[in-house]
């Protein structure tokens, strides 16, 4: 999620039939909708729920009905004597009670976003984590300092004898931005939503299909159930989805991707994007939503403070720094040592002056995996010995060294920072020009050329195109690039924007890639999403393989996955069955490990850095609890527990302007370092 993950999530409140007939049409698709009701705390009865007072057109009715086995409405008799029901009362609270509502916060993306729809065709680009990834509200969240949940959507939660099934009780004052009430019945919609084929997103059709879901019911107004196709051991997490507005969308047709492309969904989350606020190509401003709901919720409360969050575009990242030194932008990242040692020293003005403040956190997450992801379908590269060559030709050590500063550490697998899920025992390989030369041998290529790279008998050169939607890294690329031709391979640099850069990976249409994805907060890696052939190409399961286990020829790539090594090996798949399908976390430990160890022996990821920590510099306006942030945080901004003192940006800017100083803030975090 939390990433990419811990916000793909369902929840809904449905009303007695009176009730649910108001705000049953189409929105007007506002952003905002209109007529909004002010949130307050709900009394209306617990009631049942039938197929004839669920509030669903016809369509979608004949959606649920055609898989009655998935798709269950039961009385709240029917709900199991006994459970354990669970509130995360006991879970401590991580905001500050020293947070002041208001103010504006000023930020950049890199890329005018090509869509608000939360999934489909160009959906993940960085925009989405300002109105999903650290905005929209599951059924509950992950709690940041601890293993356990804290309550979203649903105010209590239960988990059945056999692990397998969730029973949520919904929090009856949640609503949606335009001032619907979440029903029960948004969480089936949820499902008819994520598997329709008119959103074009394979990802979320997979994810959410009956596979892994086994079962949906609703027993009232307020409860419901989800039953996964295993016992896990972090079931709450697994089953744990958002709410989709049916009354948004009423059903999902052909016109889906072109109807919503700049219309904001309703979320019950704390920001929202209404229409007059998106200024074309140049800003899009959030706005915190009319007395949300949850703004006095145990977890909610001091939390999401600034009244508004401006989202600018700024292309080049010199601007994005400039605008930051003037104060026009409230923060920026610092965690590459350029920024942090040489752009903005500790005895640079304004951090002298004690205008802008840095600060180095450490967290404790599954690390973000940067790397180069090799294109295993392409020519060469479909080479495994090519591919063992390339780790062996890209000199990381002094990419860390010459870019870093040394501060970074070499990422060892494609899973660190799992605990025991990790395989210490594989280690990445080392920068080796004798090492590569021997791979590439192996693979023909023995003669190097007048120009140093190394060619096959047929004189086919040992060129690839590295692509990448990361400017700021284009020096650490050139390191490499000058590196690999020591070892006879010549790295062509594609410098993309962000946005072109991912949709060039997501098509499949790079040879080698170069970025950055980040983990949710998870028990244990996922590798059915990068690494099973299934989301490399559209042949299903065991077709696409010869009897020998090889790879047929002509198969069709499947786009719009997160397979970007375009993995596909029988050995590795059935592994990943066996995975998904394990309920003991000991069984899961052993086979994350011999996954860890094949695709080591695959070579499709080149390992790129860790880092335990990341730094930020911002204005002495921005205010942050005493610790600074939460363990498990990903970066700065993720769990919104900064705000704004209008008050004393003026008296900053006043001072600045007029040659005050203040004292001097360098600090270093470390409460959660290892």
């Amino acid at each position: 999620m939390k990433s990419i993950q811990k916000i793909m999530q369902s929840s809904a409140l449905m009303l007695a039939a009176a009730v649910v007939s108001v705000g049953c049409g189409k929105s007007d698709k506002s952003g905002g909708g209109n007529g909004r009701a002010k949130a307050k705390q709900r009394n209306e009865p617990v009631t049942e729920v039938t197929w004839t007072t669920l509030p669903s057109v016809e369509e979608v009715k004949e959606f649920y009905r055609a898989d009655a086995d998935f798709f269950a409405i039961k009385a709240t008799t029917d709900i199991p004597k006994g459970l354990k029901w669970e509130d995360g009362s006991n879970e401590p609270v991580f905001s500050s009670p020293n947070a002041k509502r208001g103010g504006t916060m000023n930020v950049h993306t890199g890329d005018w976003p090509r869509t608000l729809c939360f999934v489909g065709p160009d959906a993940s680009g960085s925009f989405r984590r300002h109105i999903l990834d650290n905005n929209a509200l599951g059924l509950v969240d992950n709690h940041p300092e601890s293993d356990g949940y804290y309550p979203a959507i649903a105010k209590r939660w239960a988990v059945s004898e056999d692990k397998r099934t969730v029973f949520f009780e919904l929090d009856p004052d949640a609503r949606f931005s335009d001032g619907e009430p979440v029903r029960v019945s948004d969480f089936f919609f949820h499902f008819y939503f994520m598997r329709s084929k008119h959103i074009k997103a394979p990802w979320y059709n997979d994810h959410y299909d009956n596979e892994k879901f086994k079962n949906i019911t609703i027993y009232n107004s307020r409860t419901l159930s989800l039953t996964y196709y295993k016992a896990k051991p972090d079931v709450v997490h697994k089953v744990n989805i958002r709410p989709v507005p049916e009354h948004h969308y009423e059903e999902i047709d052909e016109g889906y991707l072109k109807e919503y492309k700049f219309t904001f969904e309703p979320t019950a989350g704390p920001y929202e994007v209404r229409k007059e606020n998106i200024k074309d190509g140049v800003s899009i401003t959030l706005t915190r939503v009319a007395d949300w709901w949850a703004s006095d919720k145990k977890f909610y409360r001091n939390r999401f403070n600034p009244d508004k969050i401006r989202v600018t575009v700024v292309r080049e990242p010199a601007k994005v720094f400039e605008l930051f030194r003037k104060g026009e932008l409230d923060w920026h990242g610092l965690s590459l040592p350029e920024y942090w040692y040489e752009k903005l020293p500790h005895d640079a003005p304004e951090v002298a002056g004690g205008y802008i403040h840095k600060v180095q956190f450490y967290n404790d997450i599954p690390r973000p995996t940067w790397a180069l992801r090799i294109n295993c379908s392409k020519p060469l590269l479909d080479n495994k010995h090519i591919r063992h060559g390339l780790h062996h030709a890209m000199n990381w050590e002094l990419v860390n060294k010459e870019i870093f500063h040394g501060d970074f550490e070499r990422m060892q697998t494609v899973a660190d920072g799992y605990g025991g899920r990790s395989n210490d025992n594989v280690k990445v390989r080392e920068f080796s020009v004798e090492k590569a030369e021997a791979a590439f041998a192996k693979a023909g290529f023995n003669e190097r050329g007048t120009d140093g790279i190394l060619k096959n008998a047929e004189g086919k050169r040992l060129s690839f195109t590295v692509s990448t939607g990361y400017k700021r890294f284009t020096s650490l690329l050139t390191v490499l690039k000058q590196e690999a031709k020591k070892a006879g391979v010549e790295l062509n640099l594609e410098i993309l924007e962000l946005t072109a850069g991912w949709k060039k990976a997501d098509e499949k249409n790079h040879e080698i890639v170069f970025g950055g994805l980040n983990n949710s907060v998870e028990l244990y890696p996922r590798f059915w999403e990068p690494y099973h052939s299934d989301n490399a190409y559209k042949e299903e399961g065991d077709t696409k393989y010869n009897a020998d286990g090889t790879l047929k020829v002509s198969l069709n790539l499947k786009p719009n996955t997160n397979n970007a090594t375009v993995t596909a090996d029988r050995e590795i798949d059935a592994l990943i069955k066996k995975y998904r399908e394990a309920s003991d976390l000991g069984e899961i430990t052993q086979l994350s490990h011999q996954l860890i160890e094949k695709l080591h022996d695959h070579a499709g990821f080149i390992p790129a850095w860790s880092k335990p920590w990341y730094r930020v510099g911002y204005w002495r306006w921005v205010k942050w609890p005493e610790t600074f942030n939460v363990k498990q945080s990903r970066d700065w901004e993720e769990f919104h527990v900064h705000w704004i003192d209008s008050a004393d940006k003026k008296v900053t800017l006043d001072a600045k302007k007029g040659g005050k100083t203040f004292q001097k803030v360098v600090k270093v975090h470390a409460q959660y370092r290892k």
